[in-house]
């Protein structure tokens, strides 16, 4: 008879989250992080939906924040040649109710999200930051990607609530087009914006390592980031995202800017990598959530394998027994060193 044996990560992340609720009673338990632990009946159906839905074998739900964090499913009518001019306005018309549909969705999921984050908070210490907490063990990666995420998504939810109803319907194509990504909630993320920002995002990744980078030996010594040589320092900061495409069309580096954004990168990577470890390891990362973990590294993923990615990101996890993350963003995968 095949083992039926729970996974001692989530184990430890249910015993941990029931002594939790011990201690502050008057919380409701949240749903996605203790499905196996409690019942809950809601009337949202973002969150009836959670609830429901079974992870598989490898995920693990003290790693995997609740889908509510990304995008729903976008469902668009299907256009066919040659319509007539009214069923033309008919085609427009429910692609604009289907766009506005799922911008409403996120928006709900955005708001859920917010309210589940108030029950967690007291389980962070006054004047502690959720980094911290995690880094202590009062968070697991789920609930601190939880608060990460809502914290991002609340924080631009007033722009894109201008751009929304100045463009209405006609969002998709001013975000898309425009580049305002930036300005959009997470949850309102379309699949075009997505795969759009990821194939940018590759290409400047790719023109940046082709442009040539110190090699690995001489960056295992940079222990301060303020004192990372220039080629590195912007290199992480193209490979990473971390300032716009327009400096280097103008000619001008921001390099007054990127320490400090180098820095809180690094230090939200690092603590990433120690709950990743302390939930089980990368095989417990459901597919979409590998696929962020290694966007965040600077790994490339459009047209890979996921079995792919998450043999590069088990391997980026043991390298970093051996060598700094500024190495390892300062090579390509095959370049690592092996344990």
């Amino acid at each position: 008879m095949m083992s039926t044996r729970p996974n001692p990560a989530a184990c430890m992340f249910r015993s941990h989250y029931r002594q939790q609720l011990l201690r502050h009673p008057q919380h409701k338990p949240l749903p996605f992080l203790t499905p196996a632990l409690y019942s809950y009946s809601t009337h949202s159906s973002i969150h009836a939906a959670s609830l429901n839905a079974k992870p598989s074998s490898t995920a693990s739900i003290a790693l995997n924040p609740p889908s509510s964090t990304l995008p729903s499913p976008l469902s668009l009518p299907t256009s066919e040649s040659n319509l007539s001019a009214t069923k033309k306005l008919k085609f427009y018309y429910r692609t604009g109710r289907a766009y506005l549909t799922f911008y409403k969705t996120g928006i709900k999921a955005t708001y859920q999200n917010w309210k589940h984050v108030r029950k967690i908070r007291p389980q962070i210490p006054s004047g502690q930051s959720a980094d911290q907490a995690l880094r202590d063990g009062l968070l697991s990666r789920a609930e601190y990607h939880l608060i990460r995420r809502t914290r991002s998504d609340l924080s631009r939810i007033p722009v894109f609530f201008v751009v929304f109803a100045i463009c209405g319907e006609f969002t998709p194509l001013v975000v898309v087009f425009l580049g305002l990504s930036g300005a959009v909630p997470r949850t309102c993320h379309i699949p075009r914006q997505i795969n759009g920002a990821r194939e940018k995002s590759e290409a400047r990744r790719r023109e940046s390592f082709r442009q040539g980078t110190v090699s690995g030996e001489q960056t295992e010594d940079f222990g301060d980031v303020q004192t990372l040589p220039r080629p590195i320092m912007l290199h992480v900061g193209r490979s990473l995202g971390l300032y716009s495409p327009l400096w280097d069309r103008i000619g001008l580096m921001p390099t007054m800017l990127l320490p400090s954004r180098i820095q809180k990168t690094i230090d939200r990577i690092n603590v990433d990598d120690l709950a990743i470890e302390r939930g089980g390891g990368v095989r417990h990362l459901n597919d979409e959530e590998l696929k962020l973990a290694a966007e965040e590294r600077g790994v490339d993923i459009l047209g890979r394998p996921t079995e792919e990615l998450r043999s590069v990101l088990a391997k980026w996890i043991d390298a970093r027994k051996r060598t700094s993350i500024i190495d390892l963003l300062s090579r390509r995968p095959s370049a690592w060193p092996r344990v």
